[in-house]
């Protein structure tokens, strides 16, 4: 990862920054703090063109590489190591000192929208690496904060994501643990990341409070799908 890393900041790597600058709108800090790399594409490598971003598991050891390709059309856009993705949450490695002070997590589906929140300062953002949430990764967040918020896609495969979450807290009476799973809603086909760039970081905090203990809206948002 030392040499992607010294790549990205390298002439080589200079799309790859600007990508991740500019489209995605990483700050440099968080660009460090995550250990994203990138591999040149005029290199000899199956992972040429790709950023890299390694998943760590909670005390920071590497868990796997994620990457995706700079060409939005490759045939094979994003690949990843295989590993347990119900075993690990994206970024709790980093988040979980913010979770504890203030009792509470965000979850979003990908890595690159954790990365954008922390970037935004939203530091208790972790990702589901694109699974469903597992009670592994719940008892791993319960050792953190009570208030968990779901803040996934807003499409329908969001939404049924959200709902069948919603489902597994009943059936395991995950309440009783003193858990509050907390939907938030976002504008249809809004990604995470879309929704901090409209309305920034106080506008996040805004939809967080106005969705919490707000149980009319997830039996109004459970409708649409």
């Amino acid at each position: 990862m030392d040499a992607a890393k010294t790549s990205l900041r390298s002439k080589d790597g200079k799309l790859a920054l600007d990508y991740l600058k500019d489209s995605r709108k990483f700050s440099d800090k968080v660009i460090d703090d995550f250990d994203i790399g990138y591999c040149p594409e005029n290199t000899y490598h199956d992972l040429a063109g790709r950023i890299i971003t390694p998943i760590y598991d909670i005390y920071g050891e590497t868990v796997a590489i994620s990457t995706r390709h700079l060409d939005k059309n490759h045939k094979m856009r994003f690949w990843h190591e295989s590993f347990d993705k119900g075993s690990y949450l994206f970024g709790l490695h980093r988040a979980k000192e913010a979770i504890r002070k203030y009792n509470k997590v965000i979850i979003v589906e990908g890595e690159f929208d954790t990365i954008a929140y922390h970037s935004y300062g939203i530091n208790m953002t972790v990702g589901c690496c694109g699974s469903a949430l597992t009670l592994f990764q719940i008892a791993f967040l319960s050792r953190y904060c009570t208030d968990i918020y779901l803040m996934f896609d807003g499409d329908v495969a969001g939404r049924k994501s959200t709902k069948r979450i919603m489902e597994m807290k009943d059936r395991y009476s995950l309440d009783v643990y003193g858990l509050n799973f907390i939907p938030v809603y976002l504008p249809k086909d809004t990604d995470p990341d879309d929704f901090l760039f409209e309305v920034g970081a106080k506008g996040v905090a805004n939809a967080l409070k106005e969705a919490k203990y707000n149980s009319s809206d997830v039996k109004k948002e459970e409708a649409l799908i």
